[in-house]
């Protein structure tokens, strides 16, 4: 398994806010995390991370706990975060966002995905790769942020509201690309979205939160089980 997460239990100082979420995502496998608003999803992703403690419960990536690991050291382990609202460098231009990131990851080696590839998979960052990132679009910086956390080698990517700016046919281009490489260079991944039916036709297994636990959890063919419905 890539990730293993068993029973953790995470909040905010003595504030609960997940618990008992246990789970396995196989090398290449994408996991879709739904739940209403304050289910609990973004704290599940900040504690896999480690921006936040878990109180109870491991975490395991290739086998080795990092739990108790920084955040810089799950990172530098393949762990990555693609945040909502995000990730880029407004101050410099989508080339230097791109060097910059690819220089940290330079130990990733050979197989590492360059920033040539992220430029194949969103050609508009080729035409606006000198103008500074927080002067692009909504959407332009959507894609670069993207492309952000595909750099390197990670091992599992954790995503927020991919989709949030984008327009709806990007949207299914954008996750089948995602989907395409995912299988090809064996990344899982963790899919928080709110468009339900576009993120339903990438993922391989489904788990959806009410109030901080587990109630549905499905490693199927999630598109024909009407069950899931009935969560939201």
């Amino acid at each position: 398994m890539t990730l293993r997460v068993d029973t953790i239990q995470a909040g905010y100082g003595d504030r609960s806010i997940v618990g008992g979420i246990s789970f396995e995502i196989a090398p290449g496998q994408i996991m879709a995390l739904f739940g209403h608003n304050g289910a609990g999803k973004s704290t599940t992703l900040r504690a896999l991370l480690g921006l936040i403690p878990i109180s109870e419960g491991s975490i395991w990536l290739d086998g080795q706990r990092i739990d108790g690991l920084s955040v810089s050291d799950r990172i530098e382990r393949g762990l990555r975060l693609l945040p909502e609202g995000r990730g880029v460098f407004p101050d410099l231009t989508i080339e230097e966002n791109l060097a910059v990131v690819a220089a940290a990851n330079r130990n990733a080696g050979a197989s590492g995905i360059t920033p040539a590839e992220i430029y194949d998979l969103f050609p508009i960052l080729v035409e606006k790769r000198r103008a500074l990132a927080g002067g692009m679009s909504g959407g332009q910086q959507q894609m670069l942020a993207f492309g952000l956390a595909l750099l390197g080698s990670p091992r599992c990517v954790l995503l927020e509201e991919p989709s949030v700016g984008l327009q709806p046919d990007l949207v299914e281009q954008l996750f089948a690309h995602f989907r395409q490489i995912c299988t090809e260079r064996q990344i899982s991944a963790i899919l928080i979205e709110h468009k339900i039916t576009s993120a339903l036709k990438i993922v391989d297994d489904v788990l959806i939160l009410n109030n901080g636990r587990p109630v549905f959890h499905e490693s199927c063919d999630v598109t024909r089980n009407t069950d899931i419905w009935k969560y939201f």
